[in-house]
């Protein structure tokens, strides 16, 4: 006797991506189960709920060959090594990872050179370069980078924000947005409130629908500025008050990355021997100095530089002095080394969990 399709429905929701490809070839109803966009944003968020569904991917540059490898990290005792060098090295000089969201990655080369990639379902698309017109008698001098799902119209969208200078230096923004299901790029008639800081360009975090980077205001002054792909309309929210401030003799600086289904902002001193790190969670977008609650303070940890991310309930994950992926956990406060070396302050996290979205 058949189960219903409502049960097979929901038995096929908990299995993981990879594994769940080979059961479109079980029979032509599962296969059309699988294909539904229904059934996909159903598997996605039952197995988003699954602590041990999130996988790390660890992107870093060998010290031997200076190439890009990729290292999938599905356990601490369980390192697989996705080699995409290839793929990724023919296509970019030089890569930044970018999002996850939905599962998707959004790879960065410079400005025109994009690529979204789904690496569980292995299917990557390269975006058209953008044929808008750009600021006459300027030069693209750089760019930056947002992907998010705009969940009105079930739309990867794709933010370019172009650096343009002139001759005598003056400085415009040019801020394009990518369809993924018009397959084409648009002009976004607004200005950039902020100026993303780009001496950190892993500070980036994909947040729902927003997309968020730590900046600084017309008047200096530090914010998080994010990007609404639904409203395609930029926000400005203001850091805590009572952090402390950036730079001085102990160089204190900020990251904000994704911890669970929250922003985190880390507030730390990059010229002390022990680190230290505040984490803060950033309750609403938009908000005031108020918007932000104080979640815990990591450490004191000899030996490391910076926090790359947070990885299940309580793995932090830390880059060394010496350019090793290390796992804190911030209960039994013990390190664990992985053995996984790259170029120093070459190494970048992504925390994502597997999905059978499409990027085409």
């Amino acid at each position: 006797m058949s189960l219903p399709e409502y049960v097979i429905t929901e038995i096929l929701s908990r299995i993981p991506a990879t594994p769940l490809l080979r059961f479109k070839c079980v029979c032509k109803s599962w296969h059309n189960i699988i294909n539904d966009p229904t059934f996909i944003a159903k598997h996605h968020q039952t197995i988003s709920a699954t602590p041990e569904s999130e996988a790390v991917m660890i992107s870093q540059r060998s010290n031997a060959t200076n190439r890009r490898v990729l290292l999938l990290l599905r356990s601490p005792d369980n390192v697989v090594d996705h080699d995409f060098s290839t793929f990724l090295n023919d296509m970019f000089g030089h890569v930044r990872l970018v999002g996850p969201c939905n599962g998707i990655v959004c790879l960065y080369g410079y400005y025109d050179n994009i690529v979204l990639w789904n690496p569980a379902i292995r299917c990557f698309k390269k975006l058209p370069a953008s044929q808008l017109p750009r600021p006459s008698n300027f030069k693209v001098r750089g760019g930056d980078l947002g992907v998010g799902f705009d969940p009105k119209t079930h739309d990867i969208k794709v933010l370019q924000i172009l650096f343009c200078v002139s001759m005598d230096s003056q400085i415009v923004y040019q801020v394009e947005i990518y369809s993924s299901r018009m397959n084409s790029w648009k002009k976004l008639e607004c200005s950039m409130p902020a100026n993303i800081m780009c001496y950190n360009l892993w500070s980036m975090v994909y947040k729902n629908e927003n997309f968020c980077w730590w900046a600084q205001d017309k008047n200096n002054v530090e914010v998080i500025l994010s990007f609404n792909m639904v409203d395609e309309a930029f926000e400005m929210t203001q850091l805590p008050s009572d952090i402390e401030p950036l730079g001085g003799q102990h160089r204190t600086t900020r990251a904000i990355m994704p911890l669970k289904e929250s922003l985190a902002l880390i507030v730390y001193r990059q010229l002390e021997d022990d680190k230290v790190f505040d984490v803060w969670i950033l309750n609403e977008i938009g908000g005031g100095v108020e918007a932000w609650s104080k979640l815990t303070r990591i450490g004191p940890i000899s030996g490391v530089e910076k926090v790359l991310g947070f990885w299940n309930k309580y793995e932090c994950i830390l880059e060394s002095r010496t350019g090793e992926t290390v796992l804190y956990n911030r209960v039994t406060q013990k390190t664990k080394n992985l053995g996984i070396y790259g170029k120093r302050s070459r190494l970048e996290v992504l925390v994502l969990t597997e999905s059978l979205y499409s990027v085409n």
